[in-house]
């Protein structure tokens, strides 16, 4: 799992995809796009330790990388959470977010060798 994690990483680094959101010396918040296209962007991978959730620092890096986006003309985001996760909507809400009160999913294809 750990090299699969690394090269996503690395590739939304060499595609300036993702932030981080430090205070002092400590990683505090995480936030990706995981798709893009010149004027939308899907919010992906978002994450914070569970000892500073509740300290607005994921509030704080997703809204930080819709601002990059802004920046580079992209005029809508799209993100999903889960149903439960009364927290994370909390969030995404306070930051301009509207539930669709659709379901979505997600198809992911299979790299095969021709």
């Amino acid at each position: 799992m750990r090299p699969a994690c690394r090269r996503v990483i690395e590739a939304r680094q060499a595609t300036a995809m993702h932030w981080v959101l430090v205070a002092g010396d400590t990683l505090v918040s995480y936030s990706a796009f995981n798709a893009s296209l010149p004027d939308i962007v899907q919010i992906g991978g978002v994450w914070t330790p569970p000892a500073l959730l509740g300290k607005g620092y994921a509030k704080s890096v997703v809204a930080g990388s819709l601002l990059d986006a802004r920046s580079l003309l992209v005029k809508r985001a799209i993100l999903f959470t889960g149903d439960n996760n009364q927290a994370a909507q909390a969030v995404y809400r306070g930051i301009g977010f509207l539930p669709t009160g659709q379901k979505y999913g997600l198809l992911l294809f299979e790299e095969t060798q021709a």
